[in-house]
């Protein structure tokens, strides 16, 4: 196993509307979200995609129904960390900082998987030949492999935001990392072999 350096940040982002009618609220939401994905699009290295819209009716103390809140996100994506984390912090001015994740970009993850897959097949093939000496046999047939990359750590989001849309309007946004932390890149191999005169 080998802890290494997370190239990639994703930080989702949510539009709040509550009111009377749902469709002028859908409206507003979704014009919040496409207005931040073109934001998001003029800076180099930062993918943006429409996350869920979701919508809920509001209920009184006694069950009543009392309008709707629509909610929806957006996903921002990119390994040039301090320039997303500048990019959230700025629509953070009128959007709210739902999660954000640090994790391995596939081609990081790949070029690690396959460094460590070298060196546990060597330590395999090693201690196959130390067990073939130690029993008195010169060498060793490889009869069966099992190889099993590791899943790493699963991203986790690193805040949270507040719920209520007025006290998200009311503060200033969260300054976000621009480092990731680690995550935990393992490959085990193991099989059976025959030992050889």
């Amino acid at each position: 196993m080998r802890a290494v350096a997370n190239d990639e940040m994703v930080v989702t982002m949510a539009a709040d509307r509550e009111g009377p009618q749902v469709g002028p609220l859908n409206e507003a939401v979704v014009s919040q979200l496409n207005a931040a994905i073109a934001e998001a699009r003029r800076v180099d290295g930062v993918q943006a995609r429409l996350g869920g819209v979701s919508t809920q009716p509001n209920y009184t103390r006694e069950g009543k129904p009392n309008g709707w809140r629509v909610r929806g996100e957006v996903v921002l994506e990119s390994g040039r960390m301090p320039a997303l984390a500048q990019l959230a912090s700025k629509l953070g001015e009128r959007l709210q900082v739902s999660s954000v994740q640090f994790r391995l970009s596939r081609e990081r993850r790949r070029a690690e998987e396959q460094s460590l897959l070298r060196e546990a097949a060597q330590g395999f093939r090693d201690k196959a030949l130390q067990a073939a000496q130690a029993f008195g046999y010169k060498g060793y047939d490889i009869r069966e492999l099992v190889l099993q990359p590791g899943q790493g750590s699963i991203p986790r989001p690193m805040m949270m935001a507040r719920n209520a849309p007025d006290m998200a309007a009311a503060a200033p946004p969260p300054p976000l990392p621009d480092e990731g932390g680690d995550s935990d890149v393992s490959v085990a191999v193991s099989g059976t072999v025959e030992l050889t005169r």
